[in-house]
Parts: structure tokens; sequence; C-alpha cells
């Protein structure tokens, strides 16, 4: 995905003068065309996240747009007073690009995971927040994004995501079918989503049929899309790489508890705990109740 995001990023460059792009001491190769081609618009600023988007509000208040990527939780978290002060309290053109959401980088230890940046973020006014889902919905979610304009955070996974055919045009703020199914619906967001389908599948072998959603746009929250399916479905759950508070089924259950009526409801995510093991993404999310098979036995278990 984060080839995706480059490439996507680098040809819109050359057609906008004004496009920027800082990097945290990341993805040299990657980022080479950007230094070849783009002479005073790219800065490899060190692992100096708040240095980064200071130095991004301050160009997009210059009149430029600028790009600002790191890992993950160092972009987000480590600068969150720069990014509420100087990008959201100024509705600054600022694109923030986070590689390797929620486990990715699970065998760098704890440090390294990202299970709470959504929720931070998502409470800051003005900021968009986009979690695709594969290298497709990356390219067409960061074209959309450049066009918007900022405040805004990308979150990708760390890279060899699996591609496949989408069955819709991703539209930003508006939550995409993945697979239909009219019994339940589950809503994912970010490169999970292809474990909600394998969710799907299993509980297809029970007899029910599982409707996948992707919510590759958290915030704004696509409300319509969620309103409808609880008007028409048993049971809608959310799932996501992420801590259970304050993210994607936050961000559902917010709509669900203002509609007169809805049905039952269940969010999977991380725990409200650190995790302290370390290991793959498999296995983090495996550890942690969020993989398809202990997803899928704890539907059936409700269901039951």
């Amino acid at each position: 995905m984060r080839f995706s995001v480059i490439e996507t990023i680098y040809k819109a460059g050359l057609k906008d003068p004004n496009l920027c792009f800082i990097t945290g001491d990341l993805g040299h190769m990657n980022t080479a065309e950007f230094r070849r081609d783009f002479a005073g618009r790219f800065w490899n600023a060190g692992m100096s996240e708040q240095n980064i988007i200071g130095m991004a509000a301050g160009l997009a208040l210059s009149g430029k747009q600028a790009v600002a990527y790191s890992i993950v939780p160092f972009i987000t978290l480590r600068c969150y007073e720069q990014i509420k002060v100087d990008v959201c309290d100024h509705n600054a053109n600022v694109i923030i690009v986070g590689v390797g959401g929620g486990f990715a980088y699970g065998s760098a230890g704890p440090t390294h995971y990202s299970i709470e940046e959504v929720a931070a973020l998502r409470v800051l006014p003005n900021m968009k927040i986009v979690c695709p889902v594969n290298p497709t919905e990356t390219r067409v979610l960061t074209e959309q994004i450049l066009r918007a304009g900022g405040p805004a955070y990308i979150r990708i996974g760390r890279g060899k995501e699996q591609d496949f055919e989408l069955g819709y045009v991703p539209v930003l703020g508006k939550a995409g079918v993945l697979r239909a199914g009219t019994d339940m619906t589950i809503i994912a967001s970010g490169t999970i989503g292809t474990e909600a389908l394998r969710v799907a599948d299993m509980l297809q072998e029970k007899g029910f049929s599982v409707e996948v959603a992707n919510m590759h746009t958290i915030k704004p929250i696509d409300a319509d899309f969620i309103a409808d399916r609880a008007k028409s479905r048993r049971a809608i759950f959310t799932l996501e790489e992420h801590s259970v508070l304050g993210g994607l089924g936050g961000a559902v259950a917010e709509v669900l508890a203002e509609l007169p009526a809805r049905p039952l409801f269940k969010r999977f995510g991380v725990a409200d705990i650190w995790p302290e093991v370390v290991g793959s993404q498999q296995y983090l999310r495996d550890h942690t109740g969020i993989s398809a098979e202990k997803v899928a036995l704890a539907i059936k278990r409700i269901l039951s």
C-alpha cells in the first residue's frame, strides 16, 4: 500500500508545483524519485515528527499542500499537539500518511503498534480519516484526499498487502460493499477487511448471509449507510485493527445510539489493555481476538 500512496502522490506532484513531501527518515528507496525530481519540495526531516508537522503546517499556510509521511505511532501521537494546534486549528492543507497501521510492525514490539491514533485524531475538528483496504483503494482515495485537501490522515499497511477487485468505486465518505448479504452486516475498516471477508465465509457455512461493508472513511462517517442497515439487518458488527474504544466501532455506535431503533450490535477490536506480546501481524490479531477465526466463533456464540 505504501508503494501505491507514494506513486499516487508523486504523479500528483508532477502536475502540481505546490505539492511538497516531508518524510521522517523513512522510505529511502520509495522516495528516490521525489528527491530527484522535486528539488526544493522534498525534505527528509529525520526522526523529528513534531518538526515535520510544524514544517508541513508552515508550508500549507504559505499556499502549499504538504504531505507528512512516516510510521503511524510517531507521525500521529508523538506530534499530537502540533497536529491539533498547527494543522487542525488552522484548517491547514496537510495530508498525514501513516505507514503500518494496527499491528503491521508487530515484530518491532509495542512501541510500533498503532491501536489508538484513530480515536485521538477523530476528535480533532476539520480532520478527515481514511483507512483503505488494499492498494487499489489506496490509490483512488489518495487522489480524492489530495483534491479535497487537508487536514487529513491516511492510514495504510506496511507493504505487500493483498490486492483484489473491490466491486465498487471508492468514494470519500461513502461506505463500499465488499460482499452482499442480507442477514447481518460486518463493517470493517482498513486492511483487516480481508479478515472480515473470511469471517463471512465461515458464517456462510453455517447458513448465514453476511454482508461485508468497507468503511474506508471513518471521518466523516457514512451515517446514511449505517442507518439504512440498522433498518434491515438482524445484527451489525464492526471489526477494526485498533482499540475497541473511540475508533470505527465507536463511530458506528454513536450513529446507532441516536436512531429510534437499532439491531443487535457488537464491536470487535483490541480490548482496553496493553498487548505486551511480540509477533507477526496475524499472530497479534489472533492474540487480541480480531482474527477471522476468533471473530467468527464469537459471532456464532452471540447468534446461537
